[in-house]
């Protein structure tokens, strides 16, 4: 059994690449304290990986997401 993943749509997909254009450099955890709304935090949570795995943004060495 796999683990459950949590999918995202595309629009949730874009106004997350979005965030990360508005915010480029910043890790995981610095992302989540720049959102002002849980709902972003939510989506941070649990579509910043399915972003990063689809190429709209990428993640270097240090941990830091900039736009792909």
């Amino acid at each position: 059994m796999s683990p459950h993943r949590p999918r995202i749509n595309p629009g949730q997909r874009q106004q997350l690449r979005d965030f990360v254009v508005a915010h480029p450099g910043l890790t995981h955890d610095e992302l989540i304290a720049a959102a002002d709304r849980v709902r972003m935090r939510m989506l941070i949570t649990d579509g910043l990986a399915e972003v990063r795995q689809r190429s709209l943004i990428r993640r270097d060495e240090a941990g830091r997401y900039w736009p792909a």
